[in-house]
């Protein structure tokens, strides 16, 4: 079974993250397969919409901790990072229909998106701070361009944001069919006057992501230092053991 999945719909493709088991966590396996997706939806120059889905329950809960890189500097900047940037600085429009619960960089993947649609029960999980890390994949950035100062107690301290208080500060938009609606929205998007929609795309790059790539580089930094202290790596231990860590501010 591919761990991603493409269906072909003409000028509009849908990317599919399929590991339901594992309520889509990004192994190592589905981020280089999600990033090959990527590259040869943006080298087609017949597509014009991507939608960005999960299989089953959840959207993404992010990395598979059980494939975490020791150098989690690295880790970003080879194996999540090239899958942002293929989407933000793509011309072409990519929506994110989130079915389910988003988690860590599946939050990223959500928000990096042009457009995000969002089930109503969906929620968006800061969950770093439980294994002794800082949110990395670009979502400091993004959430608090977005958002404002809304959600700065929980990119701080961790913790949950529902899919209503995205809506209520514009970041998605509720629809009972994520992917229905984004499949619909995909359509008008392909027959409209596409120059200019990828236009818009660049100048709101231009307002928001202007700075991006010193952001990542500052967030690899800070991640790769995180990821060789002791609480990071009881934080890991905790994980896989399915037991509460024991964290010392180490």
């Amino acid at each position: 079974m591919a761990v991603v999945e493409v269906q072909d719909l003409g000028p509009v493709s849908v990317i599919t993250l399929n590991r339901p088991e594992k309520l889509n966590a990004m192994n190592l396996e589905l981020r280089s397969e999600l990033g090959r997706a990527i590259r040869e939806f943006n080298a087609n120059q017949g597509k014009r919409v991507a939608v960005i889905t999960g299989a089953g329950r959840a959207f993404s809960v992010g990395a598979d901790i059980a494939s975490v890189s020791e150098d989690l500097t690295e880790d970003l900047r080879i194996s999540f990072y090239p899958i942002y940037r293929e989407i933000r600085f793509s011309p072409k429009i990519f929506i994110s229909a989130v079915n389910g619960v988003a988690a860590g960089a599946g939050i990223s993947l959500s928000l990096v998106c042009d457009l995000r649609l969002a089930s109503k029960n969906a929620k968006f999980v800061t969950a770093f701070h439980g294994i002794g890390l800082a949110p990395d994949t670009g979502l400091t950035l993004m959430l608090a361009r977005m958002g404002g100062s809304r959600f700065l107690e929980r990119l701080l301290l961790g913790g949950e944001i529902t899919a209503q208080e995205m809506a209520e500060v514009g970041i998605v938009r509720l629809t009972d069919d994520p992917l229905g609606e984004a499949l619909k929205l995909s359509e008008g998007i392909s027959k409209g006057p596409f120059k200019a929609y990828s236009a818009s795309k660049r100048l709101i790059n231009r307002a928001i992501f202007f700075d991006i790539e010193e952001y990542l580089e500052y967030e690899s930094a800070m991640q790769g230092f995180l990821g060789k202290t002791r609480d990071f790596k009881e934080g890991v231990k905790a994980f896989l053991e399915k037991r509460k860590p024991e964290f010392r501010g180490e």
